[in-house]
């Protein structure tokens, strides 16, 4: 659920570029549409011929604004076959209309729609990741309280090493692929200016260091 709501942002703004994208490519085909209506019209007022289905079947699907928007959004999400609507285009304005409502159909249903995948995909592994971090400090706060045994802040060697039978200290091993063998070792490890005793700060932060693959020590 976090990760979603984390996810909410931005799915707004890029269904924000994908209804510019239909609203921009929908001017242009209603514009194309009343051209071509207006074509016919004068051509009937001067004898001309004019298919008689032709500003009926894209007034179908290109009358106004709002139904070409329409349209072209059901094009990209399967609410209409999108040959359906090309079709019009191009037998009463152009063949290289096909070419256009093609270009149009890659951008918005392989890039856009991939853009909107991987956006929700690294939204939530990243919040994952941060999910875990914040697991991982308050589990070894609990660890760090658990391995000071006289409650003065610190940790010396005496104290780990009666404490190595804890099992969120075990946990821990497991979690860096260290052998509990290798446990002086960790400890001095962890023990940066060799003081021979761990405050808090260097525990987290050297256990934070130490999460991965395995290391040898």
């Amino acid at each position: 659920v976090v990760s979603i709501m984390a996810s909410v942002k931005p799915l707004v703004s890029t269904i924000v570029l994908l209804l510019l994208v239909v609203y921009i490519v929908g001017c242009y085909f209603t514009q194309l549409t009343l051209n071509y209506r207006l074509d016919c019209v004068r051509a009937i007022d001067t004898g001309e011929e004019c298919l008689q289905d032709g500003p009926e079947l894209l007034n179908e699907y290109y009358g106004s604004l709002g139904t070409t928007c329409l349209h072209l959004f059901q094009t990209v999400t399967g609410g209409l076959e999108w040959r359906h609507i090309v079709n019009p285009l191009i037998d009463h304005i152009s063949p290289w209309m096909a070419i256009v409502f093609c270009f149009y159909v890659v951008f918005t249903s392989l890039a856009l729609m991939n853009i909107v995948t991987g956006v929700f995909v690294e939204t939530a592994l990243q919040r994952g990741r941060e999910d875990k971090d914040v697991y991982m400090i308050n589990h070894l706060r609990e660890l760090f309280g658990r391995l000071d045994d006289d409650h003065n802040g610190k940790i010396t060697w005496p104290e780990f090493e009666e404490n190595l039978d804890e099992p969120k200290l075990l946990t821990f091993f497991k979690e860096i692929d260290i052998d509990i063998s290798e446990a002086k070792g960790l400890f001095h490890l962890l023990d940066r200016d060799s003081s021979g005793v761990l405050d808090a700060d260097e525990f987290l932060s050297g256990c934070l260091r130490l999460r991965g693959p395995a290391r040898s020590l």
